[in-house]
């Protein structure tokens, strides 16, 4: 896990420097008035159906909280993590989002000519429009936006693994992922599951069903936890309890309506890929409780 762990820090150190060059290369060609550019062009409905992608930003820094059995001083360092990680991405995110869409407007980083297909690549796009394709630093960006996709994907197999680990540790999923590689003591059955699972989504070419279906996942597990918050504070007052939450009951409350709303307007806007992912949800229930006799 520490060499799991020190790879993912690398790896996004330089994906973060990458990001920082993209924008110090567009930020002299922003302008405030194409932040407002064609705004809205179908309404609050469009910005509702755009949802999954804004909560992509910051999708799985729950995460952090998986590797805590492996932190020194748990009570302490996972608060720095959660704490530098959230003000790392909201940096981050607002000066990706202005740097590109400040340039030119959003349809240049959607669209690569006029009339033509969206495409899903919108800081090239940016920087094609900003510095042209031959530019050196074009393709300096291009290269370690590859670091960033890295970043992202290993470290949520990282705490899918984890998590999966914990599933077969107590029996609530096929006890082989529950065991550790007797030579590295890692979960190597659960990481390789998981690698599995993502490889085979990244092959059905579905990038934005399979975002939306995540975001699905992310806002289920915000809010069922935010739920299990409240209760537990409510019903079990006592309980000896290491990590203080800021500004209870404020914070989860709010977090909490955020997180229903935005699952109410995803499922709206995403009926069918909200088909999918319920009947996922009652065969993994059905697949759960049937385990769970099992072994009790």
């Amino acid at each position: 896990v520490q060499a799991a762990a020190s790879f993912e820090l690398i790896v996004t150190i330089i994906a973060v420097i990458g990001l920082v060059i993209f924008a110090g290369s567009a930020l002299p060609d922003f302008h405030w008035d194409n932040l407002t550019k064609n705004a809205l062009p179908n309404g609050w409905t469009g910005a509702f159906a755009a949802l999954p992608f804004a909560i992509w930003f910051f999708l799985a820094i729950e995460g952090v909280a998986n590797v805590a059995e492996e932190t020194v001083n748990p009570q302490r360092n996972v608060l720095i993590g959660f704490g530098s990680a959230i003000l790392t991405l909201v940096i981050l995110c607002i000066l990706t989002f202005t740097a590109s869409v400040g340039i030119g407007g959003w349809e240049v980083i959607v669209f690569p000519e006029p009339g033509a297909e969206m495409s899903d690549s919108p800081l090239p796009l940016a920087m094609a429009h900003s510095l042209g394709q031959s530019h050196i630093l074009y393709k300096v960006v291009a290269f370690i936006g590859l670091f960033g996709l890295v970043a992202s994907f290993h470290g949520i197999i990282l705490a899918a693994g984890r998590a999966t680990f914990e599933f077969g540790r107590v029996g609530f999923a096929p006890r082989m992922l529950g065991t550790v590689h007797q030579n590295f003591r890692t979960p190597a059955n659960a990481l390789l599951v998981n690698m599995l699972i993502g490889i085979v989504a990244l092959l059905t070419g579905k990038t934005g069903e399979i975002i939306t279906i995540a975001c699905f996942g992310a806002l289920s597990l915000y809010i069922i936890s935010m739920i299990s918050l409240l209760v537990l504070r409510k019903n079990e007052p006592h309980l000896a309890r290491p990590f203080k939450v800021p500004l209870y009951p404020l914070s989860p409350t709010i977090a909490l309506v955020i997180a229903g709303i935005a699952f109410v307007a995803i499922t709206i806007y995403n009926p069918y890929l909200a088909l999918i992912y319920f009947g996922i949800l009652v065969l993994t229930f059905i697949w759960f409780r049937l385990s769970y006799k099992e072994n009790t």
